[in-house]
């Protein structure tokens, strides 16, 4: 294959938000290797504006999630795809949807995910490899800022307390990711203590259906409610700003570090190796269990009612304000 020559790729991959992110680094490899190669990028279209910005890719393609078992729309995409006569497609998750719509794009060439268990961004940098052969390895992940957003957020964050932190308590999936959430006693405590240490302001984030239950965290003092008030596009931003991120294994973890802040991940069910922010500028703290990073979506340590796990648990604040303060971080 000769790589002078201008070839046009699809990268396929419909969500979540977090591996979507990851997958980003497919465009940044192959963008910075071959700049005359055109990348387009197809997923959720809720999830499009996070990438609009990038850098690396030419043309964002939404999928309407809600059509996604309507054989019509599968058909009216898969043909909208064919028209773009691309030389290959990406294809990232092994469904029949999307081996559906690839038959109806016609590629020239199909690409699967590579399956050699490694970080997920690095699992994607290698299918990308098997596509083009040896990819100039990007060292972060960079999906871009609006920059008028991120302007205008810079000037109402002007006169708050800084440094200011970000914290992501989540909550619309913790039934299906036990293991990856904290307690909230201990989001408010870690809060307060970072209030009191650093003269610090806190502004918590989460999506729409997150808000009423996040509102419990303004016991947190010198705190702000972000949730549910934010598009995805300026929660991008936001996070751009602040001096410290902090979450459990979730998407707006690696959103956070695909915008260059400063990470810290609560690991618990989830192996850091495949699931902790790619970036040098992320720590993770490891819990202080015996069966830490089983996997499991449910634990079986957990009776009927009961909603936080043995491994997070075992995270305590204070081991999150030690690591601040060890690692200098703010």
């Amino acid at each position: 294959m000769q790589q002078n020559s201008s070839k046009k790729v699809l990268i396929l991959r419909l969500g979540a938000i977090g591996d979507v992110v990851h997958s980003t680094i497919i465009a940044q490899a192959i963008k910075s290797t071959y700049p005359q190669h055109e990348v387009h990028f197809i997923t959720a279209s809720y999830i499009c504006p996070l990438i609009e910005n990038s850098a690396y890719i030419d043309k964002v393609v939404p999928f309407d999630m809600k059509e996604k078992d309507n054989i019509f729309y599968l058909i009216k995409k898969g043909i909208e795809l064919r028209k773009e006569k691309y030389d290959f497609i990406i294809n990232l998750t092994n469904s029949t949807r999307n081996f559906f719509m690839i038959y109806l794009a016609a590629p020239k060439k199909l690409i699967k995910r590579n399956a050699k268990r490694v970080h997920a961004a690095d699992a994607f940098y290698n299918t990308a490899c098997d596509a083009f052969g040896k990819l100039i390895k990007p060292e972060t992940i960079d999906i871009g800022v609006d920059k008028e957003i991120q302007n205008k957020l810079k000037q109402e964050l002007s006169s708050l307390n800084h440094p200011i932190v970000i914290i992501s308590p989540g909550g619309d999936n913790d039934s299906q990711r036990q293991g990856r959430i904290w307690a909230d006693d201990y989001w408010t405590q870690l809060g307060n203590t970072i209030v009191e240490k650093y003269n610090a302001t806190i502004l918590v984030i989460g999506s729409k259906t997150e808000a009423q239950h996040h509102s419990r965290f303004s016991e947190i003092k010198n705190s702000h409610i972000y949730s549910g008030k934010l598009s995805l596009k300026e929660t991008a931003a936001l996070i751009s700003l602040c001096d410290l991120f902090i979450s459990g294994d979730s998407g707006p973890l690696h959103l956070a570090d695909a915008v260059g802040a400063k990470t810290i991940a609560l690991m618990g069910s989830t192996h850091p190796r495949s699931s902790s922010a790619y970036s040098k500028n992320g720590i993770f703290i490891e819990p202080a269990i015996a069966c830490r990073y089983c996997g499991k979506r449910k634990c079986k340590l957990l009776n009927d009612g009961e909603k936080f796990t043995p491994c997070m648990l075992s995270i305590k604040p204070e081991k999150v304000i030690d690591v601040i303060q060890k690692a200098n971080i703010i």
